[in-house]
């Protein structure tokens, strides 16, 4: 039977949805992110045209979907700038020395973050199939406690759902969070010409207790040159 009630402040309510155990987790996560740090974000935009290319022009040899190529650089990336792959506990600063990114998957619950451990030491075909593995597995519930806990720094691509930006909450205690919005033709100057290219908004919210805005904004200018040269995401 369908629960019935009114609101707090005495409105009727259409369903009463009880919050899951991943929805009681999710908001115990975003409620000790608000509260422990001290968010700030930066967001630019990033030219996608030249993996977008050569994805398209060399389907045998860059056969994955956008999102594993992103993953790839996030991960290659991160060791560069060692404030976005730690944490703060007290009066210190913990650089983390793996580079475990997680990966937000939407389920039918909600969201979940799915961990892949050492990242940057795996090469575009193996991080294809482990996410392709785990993204299965999350929608069916099958993802072990190994898989969601470890995270160091976290990647999420909301491309597929047509948002350009948003204000991503990193994870507890991860001091980061990199969202990627939709890649969109896009008409821009080029060595003084006019062209189109293939842009998308990457927006970084950070802890601001101990990365500023210094840090964020050289770790997307990176994350700019290694998309202009994607041969090094092989």
């Amino acid at each position: 039977m369908e629960e019935k009630a009114n609101s707090p402040r005495g409105l009727p309510v259409k369903q009463v949805i009880p919050l899951g155990r991943l929805r009681r987790a999710m908001a115990q996560h975003m409620r000790d992110s608000v509260t422990r740090g001290a968010l700030s974000q930066i967001s630019r935009q990033v030219d996608l045209t030249e993996i977008q290319t050569r994805r398209r022009d060399l389907p045998k040899d860059w056969p994955h979907s956008l999102n594993v190529y992103l993953l790839a650089a996030v991960a290659k990336t991160l060791p560069q700038h060692p404030l976005l792959n730690a944490e703060l506990v007290e009066d210190r600063i913990l650089v983390n020395a793996l580079v475990n990114v997680g990966m937000a998957i939407a389920v039918p619950e909600g969201l979940i973050v799915a961990v892949v451990h050492e990242a940057d030491r795996k090469a575009s075909d193996e991080l294809a199939a482990i996410t392709e593995d785990m993204a299965a597995r999350a929608r069916q519930g099958k993802l072990t406690y190994a898989e969601i806990e470890g995270g160091t720094f976290t990647f999420s691509n909301l491309g597929m759902f047509d948002v350009d930006g948003a204000f991503p909450l990193p994870r507890p205690p991860e001091g980061a969070i990199l969202l990627a919005g939709r890649t969109r033709p896009r008409p821009e100057v080029l060595k003084g010409e006019i062209c189109i290219r293939e842009m998308a908004w990457f927006s970084l919210t950070y802890d601001h207790r101990f990365v500023d805005g210094a840090v964020g904004a050289r770790f997307l200018q990176d994350l700019q040159s290694l998309f202009l040269a994607p041969g090094a995401l092989r």
